[in-house]
């Protein structure tokens, strides 16, 4: 990975190189990258461990990704990249202005250095089973090698090496399932009836407990997973800055299919590896829901122990590498060049000074925040991070959707709207999974009533960067599509059908296998 870093960094001059490839890439590499970073370790130790335990139900925590995904596509994603922007949150300023601005970047590199210092947990965790080296020296060490190649290559080094990733990830965990059923008793048709018998396939409840209280009762986690994925992969830096480095809207969106869907397919996999586990182990209890995946490593063979140790760090630094690249680029154009640089633009040494500063916080966040847990870490990180993805999404859609949103309303309104998150609607006692629609709608009502009271009327300029103008702006000068693919917002095209189909076979693939 280092060597790679330097091959395809060594032509790096400016910082749009660094931080966007030249806007070059093609989409296979980019669509690799993006579902590489969503699986990451996290799914790869905690989706079978949250398998192990619940059956197939938490795989409802991602069927709403083809949706969201579609909704993206089809609205948001091809307006914001026709702006050419390096952060996302640099358009937030030019709707709304600097203090929202600055709240929508804060909310990002929180919710990022929450997400990152889990990656780089679980790896560490793993390798200390079976080496019995210090966690805390492993967590230095992994974090130095994405360092190493994530500065000298900057976002292409990022895609390229996520590509490569995703290949190793896949091949550890099909080559792992292959050997295991090989070597048992039992076929791979008598685990899956086992798994049936027990109730380890069902994955759709539908009643009003599952959908107040469980994070994988069908309501909580269509609704909520849609807003919540919506923020992920239409107002996130992470995503929308590799789906910038598109050579064009036609690739950003081939991007968009391939990786929605393969994203849900190995995350399927995951999930039903912990389901069969619970056969293939007799039930076996674990203290600690991570050591499922540790205990079914453990039992392959020298090769295919290497090849899963190999895909667990190509799944780490996947995650590290890319979240690591993505908050440099937010502090240097959101907080160091209009604060401190004075609106200069920053040289690429600079650039590549403060990504090792964040990797240094990386390291010292990750020992503090998550030495002790021992539940699955897709949960933990989930109710992490979902009092921060509501109001950031709503934040959003103020400033997309509406005309009479400003800066002053949507800032005050987002900060009261993640204050009512943190100390009221968390003590409900309701799943974490509604905290994201409870945020959305909180930061709309305060952010757009407050707008209205505040009397600060949104310049002619300002307004030019709502959907509805530039929806309005298409039509009248008849420019509807390009490569001929659809960039008219509402307008539904061949990618966004894709992702649609995909999204309710799902459900019709999770009916079968629980019947």
């Amino acid at each position: 990975m280092i060597v790679i870093g330097y091959i395809v960094g060594k032509d790096n001059e400016t910082q749009e190189d660094y931080f966007l490839a030249g806007r070059s890439m093609s989409w296979f590499p980019v669509s690799l990258s993006v579902a590489a970073t969503m699986i990451s370790c996290n799914a790869f130790i905690g989706g079978p461990g949250w398998g192990y335990t619940n059956g197939l139900f938490p795989f409802m925590q991602n069927i709403s990704v083809p949706l969201s995904i579609m909704l993206a596509s089809m609205i948001f994603v091809p307006f914001l990249y026709s702006l050419r922007l390096t952060s996302i949150y640099e358009y937030i300023e030019l709707r709304l202005g600097r203090k929202t601005r600055l709240l929508s970047v804060i909310a990002f590199l929180m919710n990022s250095l929450i997400q990152v210092s889990s990656m780089v947990f679980i790896p560490a965790l793993v390798l200390n089973r079976f080496t019995g080296i210090d966690i805390n020296t492993i967590i230095i060490i992994v974090v130095i090698i994405s360092i190493v190649y994530t500065l000298l290559g900057g976002i292409k080094a990022v895609i390229i090496t996520d590509a490569i990733q995703m290949i190793v990830i896949w091949g550890g965990v099909i080559g792992g399932l292959i050997y295991t059923f090989g070597v048992r008793d039992l076929s791979f048709y008598e685990t899956f009836n086992t798994a049936k018998e027990l109730g380890k396939l069902n994955s759709l409840d539908f009643s009003f407990q599952a959908s107040i209280f469980d994070a994988n009762g069908f309501f909580a986690a269509t609704f909520g997973g849609t807003v919540m994925w919506l923020r992920y992969f239409a107002f996130d830096q992470a995503q929308i800055q590799r789906l910038s480095t598109s050579k064009s809207i036609k690739d950003l969106k081939k991007s968009y299919v391939i990786s929605g869907i393969l994203m849900n397919l190995l995350y399927f996999i995951f999930v039903l590896l912990g389901a069969l586990l619970f056969v293939l182990f007799g039930g076996q209890s674990f203290e600690n829901a991570n050591d499922v995946m540790i205990m079914f490593i453990q039992n392959l063979p020298v090769g295919l122990i290497g090849l899963l140790l190999a895909g667990l760090f190509a799944a780490a630094m996947s995650s590290v590498d890319s979240l690591l690249n993505s908050m440099s680029t937010v502090f240097i154009k959101d907080i160091y060049e209009p604060y401190i640089g004075r609106n200069k633009e920053t040289n690429l040494k600079l650039s590549m000074t403060i990504s090792l500063f964040f990797g240094i916080l990386i390291i010292f966040i990750t020992i503090i925040a998550f030495s002790g847990t021992t539940s699955s870490i897709l949960s933990v990180i989930g109710q992490y991070i979902s009092y921060i993805s509501g109001p950031s999404c709503g934040l959003f859609l103020l400033a997309l959707m509406t005309d009479k949103a400003n800066d002053k309303g949507v800032c005050i309104g987002t900060t009261i709207s993640f204050f009512i998150m943190i100390f009221w609607v968390r003590t409900l006692g309701i799943t974490w999974m509604w905290n994201s629609i409870i945020g959305v709608v909180l930061t709309c009502v305060f952010g757009y009533i407050i707008s209205l009271l505040a009397k600060d009327e949104p310049t002619a300029h300002q307004l030019t960067y709502t959907i509805k103008h530039y929806r309005k702006k298409l039509l009248e000068e008849n420019k509807l599509s390009e490569d001929g693919i659809s960039i008219l917002p509402f307008k539904m095209g061949m990618h966004e059908i894709i992702l649609l189909g995909f999204f309710l076979v799902q459900f019709l693939i999770l009916i079968l296998i629980s019947n």
